[in-house]
């Protein structure tokens, strides 16, 4: 979704020419829809050997997209229109522990699970559960851990409501989700992203700024601002994807897409803290264009081999220019945005 944000043009440039430049390393293939289709990915860090590791990501308008490190389609697998996309690892199905992927579906305004398989990396055909959640249009979605249980967290379109979710899982596998924790901000509102550790969530609310959550803060009365569109803020309108680099002992970097000004906002993991921002240009051979108006994100904090030596950053594009045609996804490496913008 796209919206008429009135921001002097002039005032944009500057911003962006002021941040540096980061190069896209790889690109999937485009996506098989025209117009506003890609839109968030989620990276699975392979354990037994990190060049195994893929991207899922969605189609919004039909399904859901696994890719390699290098940028190659592993499955393509139709069905629903799932906007947003989230894994974790671990989850305790029959057939032993391995990744739940959740999406939000809007074509019934659920939130669907997968079973994803390690082995081949591939998603189940066939989604293990469907979630109502009650929303006018559901929007964004994020998944992590609250202590001992999976949390999922999604928001409405239209009116800014967020919901938590409990997740249980049956003995024959099936997934059901409690509603444990319900606010809303008022206005519409999509990426987000759980802090497992801290037991915090973060919501980008799009035309106003960035919020932080406790996941057991039931109405989200605790809520607290990190950064905000306009003046006094670092943010322009859209703000969009979330994604969290995770360091050590609580440390690493909260990153946002800022899709009004085709840049990347980095905060400090631990105080929330501005630390700059970056743009994503072409590659170094002019192979991969470079990219604007970001919808989803996604980062992880493993070494991913020689290309992705302090892990990975996957962005959608929404203008895929080289050559002209639908949109894709692209690929950083997160140690060119370290040096950029000098972080630890």
């Amino acid at each position: 979704m796209r919206h008429l944000v009135l921001v002097a043009s002039l005032v944009l440039a500057a911003c962006a020419e002021q941040s540096p430049v980061v190069p896209a390393i790889v690109e999937t293939p485009p996506v098989n829809q025209e117009d506003d289709a890609a839109d968030d990915p989620a990276i699975w860090v392979a354990s037994d050997d990190v060049a195994r590791s893929v991207v899922i990501a969605t189609q919004k308008q039909g399904g859901l997209y696994v890719y390699d490190l290098g940028g190659a389609t592993i499955q393509d697998l139709p069905g629903g229109e799932p906007n947003n996309v989230d894994l974790r690892d671990g989850f305790g199905w029959p057939e032993g522990a391995s990744p739940i992927v959740g999406a939000s579906d809007r074509t019934d305004n659920s939130l669907v699970f997968w079973r994803f398989d390690p082995a081949t990396r591939l998603l189940d055909s066939a989604p293990r559960a469907r979630i109502a959640t009650g929303f006018t249009e559901v929007y964004g979605f994020c998944i992590g851990r609250m202590a001992e249980s999976y949390v999922a967290i999604a928001t409405d379109r239209d009116s800014g409501e967020v919901g938590v979710w409990r997740l249980a899982l049956s003995p024959d596998g099936a997934v059901s989700g409690e509603r444990i924790a319900n606010f809303t901000l008022g206005s519409i509102a999509e990426g987000c992203v759980i802090d497992d550790e801290a037991g915090v969530f973060y919501i980008a609310q799009e035309l106003e700024g960035i919020w932080r959550v406790a996941l057991d803060d039931a109405d989200g009365s605790e809520r607290r601002t990190i950064d905000t569109v306009g003046q006094g803020g670092n943010l322009v309108a859209d703000v969009e994807g979330l994604s969290l680099w995770l360091g050590s002992n609580g440390g690493g970097y909260l990153v946002a897409s800022v899709q009004g000004a085709s840049r990347f906002a980095v905060y400090n993991r631990s105080d929330n803290a501005y630390r700059g921002a970056f743009r994503i240009g072409p590659s170094a051979d002019g192979g991969v264009d470079g990219v604007n108006g970001t919808d989803g994100i996604d980062v992880a904090a493993t070494a991913l081999g020689p290309d992705y030596p302090q892990g990975l950053l996957v962005v959608q594009d929404d203008e895929n220019t080289n050559p002209n045609s639908f949109q894709n996804f692209k690929y950083v490496s997160w140690a060119d945005v370290v040096a950029a913008l000098e972080l630890d």
